[in-house]
Order: structure tokens, then C-alpha cells, then sequence
């Protein structure tokens, strides 16, 4: 029977791996950032959906910014809504950095293309999120639609990262 070789890390793995241009590192590092973030973003969703938000919702908020963080802070532990909700909108604010920075420093289309999916599912997401809380925590299809493009989020940004490989 022949014995397969083990490969062997050293120098020369070493020196293959650090011959990614430094884009493309900085890249790879802000898929695995928004990969983290959306992970968090995931467990406080969850937590407050299920904990923190009053299963008869509350009066509906007036669709502006100020209405939405006031009726926020009423719930019995606003710190978790209000940390999902400027969370999420930070992973907006990535997801556009993400899709434009893979045009630019990525020359793998399957990235770009990943990326512009998780820039969509990210703002789906988000769309999502704010239809629910502006149904008073009573619209289920919002919070299915804020939940299913979160899962598309991830699984696109894993995807792009596989990509930049």
C-alpha cells in the first residue's frame, strides 16, 4: 500500500500564502468581520423575537427614526432592540463597503457576485426588521423575511469568502 505524504507547513506554505495581494487580505478580513457581526446580529435577533419583544406587540410606531427608537426604549430591557437595530444598520453600512470593495479588489466574479447577494439579503433583512418593528412586533412575515434573508446573508458571505480563496 502506498502512503499518501503528508503536506508539510513550513516555509514555502508560509511564503504561498502570504503572496495574496494585501486588498484581497484586507478583503478576506472584512467577509469573516461582517461573517462575526452577523452571527452576533443573529443571537440578539433571536433573543429579542423571542424574549423581549410582548407577544401582543405594542402600538405601531410612526415609520420615523425617532418613533421607532422611542417606542424601542419602552420595552422592559431596551439595551438588546436597540443594540439589534444599530447593529443591523452597521451590517448595511459593511454590506455596501463589501459589495463595492469586491469590485475593486477582487478579480473573482463568484466574490463580487456573492457579495452583491449579501449586500441584497442584508438590506432585505433590514427592510424586514423594520416592518416588524413598525407592525408593533405583530407582522410574523416581516420577521420570517428579516429571518430568512439573514440566513441568505450569511450563506452568501461565506460563499464570497470561499471565492477569495
Amino acid at each position: 500500500m502506498n502512503a499518501v505524504p503528508a503536506r508539510e507547513f513550513g516555509p514555502q506554505t508560509m511564503a504561498a500564502r502570504s503572496k495574496r495581494p494585501a486588498k484581497l487580505r484586507a478583503f478576506r478580513g472584512l467577509l469573516v468581520t461582517i461573517l462575526v457581526i452577523l452571527g452576533v446580529q443573529g443571537w440578539f435577533g433571536d433573543f429579542v423575537t423571542i424574549f423581549v419583544a410582548p407577544a401582543s406587540g405594542i402600538q405601531p410606531p410612526a415609520l420615523t427614526p425617532g418613533s421607532l427608537l422611542h417606542e424601542l426604549q419602552l420595552l422592559p430591557t431596551p439595551f438588546f432592540p436597540v443594540w439589534h437595530a444599530f447593529e443591523g444598520l452597521a451590517l448595511v453600512v459593511l454590506a455596501v463597503a463589501t459589495a463595492i470593495l469586491a469590485f475593486s479588489w477582487s478579480r473573482s466574479r463568484g466574490a463580487r457576485a456573492w457579495s452583491v447577494v449579501g449586500l441584497i439579503a442584508v438590506l432585505s433583512a433590514a427592510l424586514g426588521g423594520l416592518l416588524f418593528v413598525e407592525s408593533g412586533f405583530a407582522a410574523g412575515g416581516s420577521s420570517m423575511q428579516m429571518g430568512g434573508s439573514f440566513i441568505w446573508a450569511f450563506a452568501s458571505y461565506f460563499l464570497a469568502l470561499y471565492y477569495t480563496k
